[in-house]
């Protein structure tokens, strides 16, 4: 299948950009990208990635340096999918605690 890249709305102002190396069906590679809108500027607010050799999560609102994820035996089908769902429930939080530390309200 090879690399796939989109992005998902997730409101007018945030959206969630994917990044996937899938091969027979099965995710080799991915990154999860949440960015948002703030005050007509992008910020990348949280990312989830595979990159630099290891799974790893970015908190923008804590540092931009990578924190390591364990995978705890799960395959990245697994994994993708579990930050998908994560992502998706949690962004306004995340987007709240990005504002927070930047004092963007």
């Amino acid at each position: 299948m090879g690399l796939k890249k989109f992005t998902v709305p997730l409101t007018d102002s945030d959206f969630l950009d994917v990044k996937l190396k899938v091969e027979k069906n099965i995710v080799v590679d991915f990154s999860l990208n949440y960015r948002a809108k703030i005050c007509e500027s992008f910020f990348e607010i949280y990312r989830v990635d595979t990159a630099h050799g290891f799974l790893h999560e970015q908190r923008f609102w804590i540092t931009p340096e990578p924190i390591p994820v364990p995978s705890m035996e799960r395959n990245l089908n697994y994994i993708f999918n579990f930050y998908l769902n994560q992502i998706k429930e949690n962004f306004k939080r995340y987007k709240s605690y990005f504002e927070d530390r930047m004092k963007m309200r």
